[in-house]
């Protein structure tokens, strides 16, 4: 087994998603008796190269171009396909996210490999090593096993712990010789600017639902966020009526998180949102229905009207 971890930069900085990568990969050398090894793409790296490889790898390879300053899928695509094909590595390993939600399965494509998304566990089957992911919102695990020779998988990184560290691997650089063509160029990236955490990655999170009844209360919501120094996300409902950008969904169709602490305010609890909300550590939830399925999942649960109880939160803190 060769395992090849695919680690992304973001804005000049390393994904913290990474590490559910890095763990992955731990875990799947630990269990055959392997090495693994790892691979970062970007332009004028600098210091990241350094700050990744602390996890032992036995290389970390680094591809530092100008065809890698901003995502694209094809050179990504093409890049790490050479790399896999050159140097035998048959267990591709990257985090389940939006960029590589895109590429991943246009480079099993290319490898002519199987492909797992969204793994969270390992398990072993008549022998074989097998892979386990939430389906159906997350009410279930179903195992699935790659019949290729080679393995490419996207990690859940609600569901992983952090890799543990060890010594630093050798450092290659790989000329992935990769250009852009003109039938795809970056043109711009607009963010939303914020002064607060981002909602992928925030320890703490406050989660507007449809109960907060208008956009106008979301001010509210924000002020409450502000004193616990916590990113804002919101289900699907409020996404729809207008109320919050796309950025800020969080559930099946939007981002899955895994904050330390979440508080679900005027939310009811549906199976989309709850599958995005999986990997809370602690979960508060407020709602004046006493049977909304969120507090099946809560773990302090408050039966109260949320414009008595949020003010009084936001006092108090």
């Amino acid at each position: 087994m060769n395992i090849l971890v695919v680690a992304e930069m973001q804005l000049g900085k390393l994904k913290p998603s990474n590490r559910a990568s890095i763990r992955m990969a731990q875990d799947l050398a630990k269990k055959d008796g392997d090495s693994f090894s790892m691979v970062l793409l970007g332009h004028q790296l600098g210091d990241a190269a350094n700050e990744l490889n602390r996890f032992g790898a036995k290389k970390l390879f680094v591809i530092d171009a100008p065809e890698f300053e901003h995502y694209l899928a094809k050179p990504l695509t093409d890049a790490v396909s050479n790399l896999a094909r050159e140097h035998g590595f048959d267990r591709i390993v990257g985090c389940e996210a939006t960029t590589a939600r895109d590429f991943f399965p246009r480079l099993a494509g290319a490898l002519d490999a199987g492909m797992c998304r969204g793994v969270s566990a390992l398990c072993e089957v008549n022998g074989e090593t097998c892979y386990q992911r939430a389906v159906f919102s997350g009410m279930a695990l179903r195992t699935e096993r790659i019949h290729t020779p080679i393995h490419v998988m996207t990690v859940d990184p609600t569901t992983m712990d952090d890799p543990t560290e060890g010594g630093a691997g050798e450092v290659v650089a790989f000329d992935a010789g990769v250009t852009v063509g003109d039938e795809i160029r970056f043109v711009e990236l607009r963010r939303a600017k914020s002064e607060r955490p981002d909602l992928s990655v925030a320890d703490r999170v406050v989660g507007a639902g449809r109960g907060i009844k208008s956009a106008e209360y979301l001010e509210t919501i924000g002020a409450l966020a502000d004193k616990l120094g916590a990113a804002v996300g919101a289900t699907r409902a409020v996404v729809d009526a207008g109320w919050l950008p796309n950025e800020f969904q969080v559930g099946q169709t939007g981002k899955a998180i895994a904050p330390k602490l979440y508080f679900a305010i005027g939310i009811s609890g549906a199976v989309q949102h709850a599958a995005g909300i999986r990997g809370a550590k602690t979960i508060v939830a407020i709602n004046k229905d006493a049977e909304a399925p969120i507090f099946k999942i809560a773990d302090i649960g408050i039966v109260a009207d949320l414009f008595d109880v949020v003010p009084q939160l936001i006092e108090g803190l």
